[in-house]
């Protein structure tokens, strides 16, 4: 089952190195994901440099929500995605450790599409996000933890 799933996770990376049918990605992160490293530090170097790398390719737009800005409750609820399709109405998808779950209520998809937008709102845009997201690549590839 581990095989499947990492395999399937490579093949979801591999929809953002191609030149054709890229989809669009958007993701708001907090600072903290920054700055308080969850791997050794030159793999988080490692990690956040691949993101950097999409984002100037602009295979994703990182939003990133600075510290000061405070906790916001939208953040609690976890990973939520929030797809979009061409010929269906949108999807939402909320995730916990334990179980996913597919949200379809076109009201439920209407409020989340709102707290999304109130928390893209307070993030940094997305210039200086990937700007955040350099400083930390360069504190980490010098054996510092960001400040």
């Amino acid at each position: 089952m581990t095989d499947v799933k990492i395999r399937a996770r490579l093949a979801r990376a591999d929809l953002f190195e191609g030149t054709q049918g890229v989809p669009e990605y958007g993701v708001i992160l907090h600072e903290s994901l920054l700055r308080l490293p969850i791997l050794p530090l030159q793999e988080m170097a490692d990690q956040l440099d691949h993101v950097a790398a999409l984002a100037r390719r602009k295979r994703i737009v990182p939003q990133i929500v600075p510290w000061n800005a405070g906790a916001h409750p939208f953040m609690a609820a976890g990973t939520v995605l929030i797809l979009t399709f061409g010929n269906a109405p949108p999807l939402v998808y909320t995730e916990s450790p334990h179980s996913g779950v597919t949200i379809d209520d076109p009201s439920l998809v209407k409020r989340y599409r709102r707290s999304y937008d109130l928390l893209r709102a307070a993030a940094q845009p997305p210039k200086a996000s990937l700007a955040m997201i350099e400083a930390a690549v360069e504190d980490y590839r010098n054996g510092k933890q960001p400040n």
